[in-house]
């Protein structure tokens, strides 16, 4: 078994689309409306994230952060604070040898870049 998506929601689709398009390189991959949800899937080789807006539930969240690999952190850090987006902790060398950098998201979700 291997993880197909992850969701999660978000006060705008538009913003959040965009944010994830410009930083880390994702595509649109689907849109549609579910019930009252608006939602958005998109892709970036095999990673998928969806993107779930519902009208009127601007608090709700169950989500505490990503995690992208990079086969080069130095490298896609320099790509994303170019874009303007600045970490806001790290590079940092973890015990296990992994190299990790966070990021904030449009709706304060963390987006983690690791090497492994």
């Amino acid at each position: 078994m291997k993880l197909h998506h992850i969701g999660m929601y978000v006060k705008s689709l538009k913003a959040s689309k965009e944010f994830y398009q410009i930083y880390f390189g994702f595509e649109e991959e689907l849109n549609f409306r579910w019930g009252s949800e608006n939602i958005l899937f998109l892709k970036k080789g095999c990673s998928r994230l969806e993107l779930i807006e519902e009208p009127g539930e601007e608090n709700k969240r169950a989500f505490l952060h990503i995690a992208l690999v990079a086969d080069d952190l130095i490298k896609e850090v320099a790509l994303v604070k170019e874009k303007g987006l600045m970490p806001v902790e790290g590079p940092l060398l973890l015990d296990n040898g992994w190299k990790v950098v966070f990021f904030f998201g449009p709706d304060g979700e963390i987006i983690e870049l690791v090497e492994e």
